[in-house]
């Protein structure tokens, strides 16, 4: 007997240390000072990302706010745009100076920092402190998130304002208080200025309080009817708006057709991969493979659990985890319903910005329901396959493109006034084909791909080079290569290669002596 008992002491006390250990790191305290670090490392991410050049769509916004007026940037907007002018009049705020290229990109960089503690609180509000911050954890290290928190467009302040419209929703609904409902109309209001997808998730959220709190219906259509009358205004230039965005939805509909791998490889990048890079790169085939056993994996445990439970012990319409999987699903669904249509496609993985915060805290939920030392276990490989994305973000060849480097070639080696440089607008046009002149700081003659053939000429005729920039594809660089007028009298002399995640090289002939 006396010997038994410190041999059973001797194997349980490591499990109670263990099991109050885990305790203490879920505690209060010991939660805000884990989110503060979090909230840091988000900040260190996406710092390090911060001055990458502009790309893609971020030059139809740097093109529209710098160096105009705020009455230019509404007509802009009106003209040729398709999203909602709140973050165009936050980067026009933001955006001036010498580092303009960088400044553009502040509010959502301010934005994408905000929203880890932000989806902490959403998640500890709704399912725990637990899966707050694994919710957390995993939005801080997402490449997704880190790539459109340092992008100079609206998807990081969207997903953050529609984080706070549901916290402050769900306080209101709780104590009907005014500081509440008025917080909820402000953040629901600034989202819906800030891109329409935010739409895919205020309509579904206030549709779901409406059903499940019929006593605060008086409350929640004042405060959605003020978000109404709030947009109004805006309305008209809406309807303009929609002209630029069906002609989008056609080109996307060639670009990325609704198809089951589509719908994948959209939902994937959202959430663990990088927008413009292959999952089986970001964040991996293998990271990949282990976050999808795991979360299937515990899916399932808790299917089979709730199967042997009594009924009470599903989720009731009315609970936080059946908003959250309302959020978290209807986005898709819209999506994908939206697509069905001929020639029109709205499946990419930014449209799903809105849906991500709501998704990580249902996974945070599910890693962290099995016992604390399982739990720990599973978040921690879940943490590691996404942060394997996060390490291969920082990568020079999974950044942006470097038109910066491309700019300080051609501005070292190209006199003033006298080469001709030659900006091609592969895969992109408008503004993201002119990436390479937002950089350059000496006077160049710039020649559109249409003017190919009077660049050479001029060239010819006053003895000077020609510089070209365009995406390192050999098809292009063979295409662009001198006209056969000009073929003996000019050579290649020079090959600049940049890196990134569509390298830029800027090739340079110089006439034969």
């Amino acid at each position: 007997m006396s010997s038994a008992a410190p041999g059973s002491g001797a194997q349980v006390a490591p499990r109670l240390n263990r099991t109050s250990t885990l305790r203490a790191l879920s505690s209060p305290a010991a939660a805000a000072w884990l989110v503060i670090g979090l909230t840091v490392l988000a900040f260190g991410l996406r710092w390090a990302c911060l001055r990458q050049s502009l790309f893609g769509d971020e030059l139809f916004l740097y093109e529209a706010v710098h160096g105009r007026s705020l009455g230019q940037v509404f007509h802009t907007l009106r003209e040729s745009e398709k999203t909602p002018p709140l973050g165009f009049v936050l980067a026009w705020l933001t955006g001036r100076g010498g580092s303009a290229d960088v400044l553009v990109r502040l509010p959502s960089f301010v934005a994408g920092v905000a929203t880890v503690p932000l989806v902490y609180l959403l998640g500890s509000r709704t399912m725990g402190r637990a899966a707050g911050l694994l919710a957390a954890a995993w939005f801080a290290l997402s490449p997704f998130e880190i790539f459109y928190g340092t992008e100079a467009r609206g998807y990081a302040i969207v997903a953050a304002l529609v984080v706070t419209s549901t916290l402050a929703l769900l306080a209101a609904l709780e104590q009907s208080r005014a500081r509440w409902w008025v917080l909820y109309a402000l953040a629901a209001t600034a989202a819906v200025y800030t891109h329409y997808i935010a739409a895919l998730t205020l309509i579904p959220q206030a549709a779901w309080a409406l059903w499940t709190h019929r006593e605060r219906a008086r409350e929640l259509l004042i405060a959605n009817g003020a978000v109404v009358l709030a947009f109004l205004p805006w309305v008209p230039s809406f309807l303009l708006q929609a002209r630029h965005s069906s002609d989008e939805a056609k080109r996307l509909s060639l670009l990325s057709p609704l198809t089951l791998s589509n719908v994948e490889e959209a939902v994937g990048k959202a959430l663990a991969g990088h927008p413009f890079v292959a999952l089986r790169e970001i964040p991996g085939r293998s990271a990949l493979a282990v976050l999808a056993i795991l979360l299937v994996s515990v899916a399932v445990a808790l299917g089979f659990q709730w199967a042997r439970q009594e009924r009470r012990a599903m989720p009731r319409a009315g609970s936080p985890a059946t908003l959250l999987a309302l959020l978290a699903l209807f986005p898709l669904a819209a999506i994908v319903l939206y697509s069905l249509q001929p020639d029109t496609s709205f499946l990419l993985a930014r449209n799903l910005s809105v849906a991500v915060p709501y998704a990580l805290v249902l996974f945070g939920w599910l890693l962290t329901r099995p016992r604390p030392e399982i739990a720990v276990a599973l978040s921690v490989v879940a943490l590691a396959a996404v942060g394997v994305g996060a390490v291969r973000t920082l990568s020079p060849d999974h950044q942006r493109p470097d038109a910066r480097g491309a700019a300080r070639y051609i501005d070292a080696n190209a006199s003033p006034n006298v080469p001709v440089v030659v900006e091609l607008p592969f895969p992109f046009r408008g503004a993201p084909a002119r990436a390479t002149q937002v950089y350059l700081r000496r006077p160049h003659r710039i020649f559109k791909p249409a003017a190919w053939p009077f660049a050479w000429a001029i060239a010819a005729r006053t003895g000077a080079p020609v510089f070209v920039t365009l995406q390192n594809i050999p098809a292009l660089l063979r295409l662009y290569r001198p006209p056969p007028q000009y073929t003996s009298r000019y050579r290649l002399v020079a090959r600049h290669l940049t890196r990134g995640i569509t390298p830029l090289v800027v090739v340079e002939y110089a006439p034969r002596r």
